[in-house]
């Protein structure tokens, strides 16, 4: 690396032109510039300018020096100039949280964005584990979990509950299905299927018998808009939030399971939403007006 003093002041001299007049402008003496030259061109191996008398004129090494000189420092002063400004409607944000929840927020987080062209939005869905070890390790900024994380590194914000629901073809509208015809039916997996589907097993089947029953999977995909058309055709029940379920387009096709002997109304059992950020990183402004879209629709 380049000595920046030595090379600030030979800006200074080939903007002046003159020994004398660099050293009053930069208050010093004539000698310091001149040895601030010496110094500079030592480490760069070559001889930057010819001397004539208190003059000089540049050697072509000199002229390519000063050349990238000038442009180091024109973006120094860039660099600083972003580093001094928070502005909440400049630079990226990184957020993540369950495909469900992406479905959800994305469209509205490009709503947002649109009008802002230097503001860039970038949404990963992920399950919980990987949420929490990339907010930890700065890959994402802020996160969207469904379960309380206490640790010393992290703050954790509740948000209101979301409501899971077990989707089924539209032949069960009209009739209450028992664990045994879940069973049976079989399920449709996904990445959050699992831990959904385990919930559901906790909260109204908790005997031994049904939380030990493995759910016979139907398929499998990761694809969030897809999860329920292999309901709507017939083929299994799944398990997935009720606002995932309601952006559904073919709703003609599936209705929400009413469970044999269970009054409970229909959204079921819910789980908990908490965001996490690092607690000291602090957010830049610009993630502000996200964490409002997300409690508004959350």
């Amino acid at each position: 690396m380049l000595n920046q003093q030595w090379l600030s002041t030979f800006i200074k001299l080939v903007e002046v032109g003159h020994f004398t007049q660099t050293a009053e402008q930069l208050f010093m003496t004539q000698p310091g510039v001149s040895q601030h030259i010496k110094k500079l061109e030592q480490q760069v191996g070559v001889a930057l300018l010819y001397r004539v008398g208190k003059r000089f004129e540049l050697t072509e090494a000199g002229i390519q020096l000063h050349k990238h000189a000038l442009l180091w420092q024109q973006q120094q002063q860039q660099l600083l100039s972003q580093l001094a400004v928070d502005d909440v409607y400049v630079g990226e944000c990184r957020i993540a949280c369950s495909g469900s929840l992406a479905l959800l927020l994305y469209p509205h987080l490009i709503d947002y964005q649109q009008p802002h062209q230097q503001l860039q939005i970038s949404l990963e869905a992920a399950p919980n584990k990987r949420i929490i070890d990339s907010v930890l390790v700065n890959q994402v900024e802020l996160g969207i979990v469904t379960q309380a994380v206490h640790m010393d590194e992290l703050e954790l914000t509740p948000l209101k509950e979301q409501a899971l629901c077990i989707v089924l073809p539209k032949k069960y509208q009209n009739s209450a299905i028992s664990f045994e015809q879940l069973m049976a039916l079989g399920m449709v997996a996904h990445p959050d299927g699992m831990h959904y589907w385990q919930q559901i097993v906790n909260h109204y089947f908790n005997d031994k018998q049904a939380m030990s029953q493995q759910v016979p999977i139907r398929s499998y995909v990761n694809q969030l808009n897809q999860i329920l058309v292999p309901v709507a055709k017939g083929l299994a029940f799944a398990v997935l939030p009720q606002f995932a379920v309601d952006s559904f387009a073919q709703q003609a096709q599936i209705c929400i399971a009413k469970l044999e002997g269970i009054t409970e109304p229909k959204q079921g059992v819910s789980e908990p939403l908490f965001l996490i950020n690092k607690k000291h990183r602090p957010l830049a402004k610009r993630y502000q007006p996200i964490i409002d879209i997300i409690h508004s629709l959350v």
